[in-house]
């Protein structure tokens, strides 16, 4: 364990380049950019995530009927919009019909972006952190591939997948050194400790994001052997199996330290959280300790 404290310390202290843009300490992931004050991965959410200082905003792709890729979390509009349909059966066009709605379901005047319209606000603000690109076995890649090479973010969007190191350089190719790749550990994964050292021996990811729903899983027995390899632990504490519990609700419902305090303790440098505000707050009065 001491060995593995010197290894965080080191990370928090090291500067590091991360999406071309230099950072070091713990790194904050917003969770839908800031769905609270802003209708969830709308423009208004990002320019919001981007002023609270986060270093990663987690977003959703989906692909619509007529090709474009635009950013929805779900299959369907209802949720969050004033339409009906799912998006693989609608146009872009149509899509730019709806307006958003928000937390409370109020209707505001966002429309649903489409990528491009993200990574060029977000360009050289933030890192792009893109969930759902792994759907339907890794279609959705080669099209963002290129889109980011059109915008000029390739080196700032983020993936984070489930996928063996083979299959990810298939897909990816030589860009799989130019994004930033963040492979899942958990212990749904086949043949976990294989996998893990796979991706070791080929390649240092930048940092590998645990799921784990206690401390009594392989998954958490991994991460030593990740951090002492020079990678970060990336977890979301949006979700309490993810965390073992240490999670958003145990942050603010009991104290930071039952939550975002242990998790940094244990070694989880990379936090996505639902209040990327309160995140920063808390780390900045630490920082002033």
């Amino acid at each position: 364990m001491k060995q593995v404290m010197m290894v965080v310390m080191a990370m928090m202290s090291a500067v590091v380049s991360f999406g071309g843009m230099k950072t070091n300490g713990v790194l904050v992931a917003s969770h839908r950019a800031d769905w609270k004050l802003a209708p969830e991965n709308s423009l208004a959410a990002l320019e919001n995530a981007i002023r609270y200082g986060v270093d990663i905003v987690e977003t959703d792709v989906r692909r619509t009927k007529d090709g474009h890729l635009v950013i929805l979390h779900d299959l369907h509009v209802a949720r969050v919009t004033i339409g009906q349909g799912y998006i693989a059966d609608m146009t872009l066009e149509e899509i730019k019909r709806l307006n958003l709605r928000d937390a409370l379901g109020q209707t505001t005047a966002e429309k649903i972006p489409t990528l491009e319209e993200y990574m060029l606000s977000a360009k050289g603000r933030v890192r792009l952190y893109l969930d759902k690109a792994g759907q339907d076995g890794g279609a959705l890649v080669p099209q963002i591939l290129e889109l980011a090479k059109k915008c000029g973010t390739l080196e700032e969007t983020v993936f984070v997948l489930d996928w063996p190191y083979a299959k990810a350089r298939a897909v990816f190719g030589d860009d799989l050194e130019k994004v930033v790749y963040c492979p899942v550990i958990e212990d749904k994964i086949a043949n976990l400790d294989t996998y893990v050292d796979e991706w070791l021996a080929n390649f240092k990811p930048f940092a590998f994001q645990f799921r784990f729903a206690s401390t009594d899983t392989r998954t958490f027995a991994l991460l030593p052997k990740v951090l002492e390899s020079g990678s970060r632990a990336f977890v979301a504490a949006t979700w309490y199996n993810h965390t073992a519990g240490h999670d958003d609700r145990a942050s603010l419902m009991g104290s930071p330290e039952d939550g975002w305090g242990w998790l940094v303790a244990n070694g989880f440098t990379i936090l996505e959280t639902n209040f990327p505000r309160e995140v920063k707050s808390w780390l900045k009065q630490g920082e002033a300790k």
